[in-house]
């Protein structure tokens, strides 16, 4: 699959942001459009190394429109959360402000990695829909896997996604990588 993927979009945090958007919109330092839109049908989403500079954050995902994250109460979601230190847990919610996933926290070797699928971004007449698979090491260096799907119950196009913290942290470190999957 590698051959197959094409890079649209690529931010890495260095210093605290409240959020990042990856896709949805045109940079401000290039001019370039970066918005999910109908040149491929799958789109792939990569975290690598999210820390944060408070502890107990858990990391949550939204879809955007015209650039602009959507907080309505329309986020579904069913998962299975692995833990290193319990029995596994099934998870499911309806009727969300955001897909939601494991804890970080500020502790040195805490972070957060995902790799998601965006399916139906682009089609006005669909709910836009992601499967994800997520690692996390949280504040007592314990580690979680989450590996689920989520769906916007909202028909319309979405052109990105926002991500940021339950507690209004910042997102101090990541890398964020969007690839369109060619058809």
């Amino acid at each position: 699959m590698a051959g197959s993927l094409v890079l649209v979009d690529e931010y890495t945090v260095s210093s605290g942001l409240a959020s990042v958007t990856i896709g949805g919109g045109t940079s401000s330092t290039s001019g370039i459009d970066f918005a999910i839109d109908s040149t491929y049908n799958v789109y792939q989403l990569i975290i690598n190394g999210l820390e944060t500079d408070t502890d107990s954050s858990s990391v949550q995902i939204r879809v955007t429109t015209s650039g602009t994250p959507d907080d309505d109460s329309q986020y579904d979601e069913a998962a299975k959360q692995f833990k290193s230190y319990t029995t596994y847990a099934d998870n499911s919610d309806t009727n969300e402000t955001s897909w939601g996933f494991n804890t970080i926290g500020s502790t040195s070797g805490s972070a957060f990695n995902l790799i998601a699928y965006l399916f139906n971004f682009t089609n006005a007449s669909e709910y836009s829909f992601a499967t994800f698979e997520a690692a996390t090491s949280d504040t007592t260096l314990d580690f979680r896997g989450k590996q689920g799907g989520g769906v916007h119950t909202v028909a319309e196009v979405n052109d990105g996604i926002n991500v940021f913290l339950s507690t209004g942290g910042n997102i101090d470190a990541g890398k964020f990588r969007l690839y369109g999957l060619k058809k």
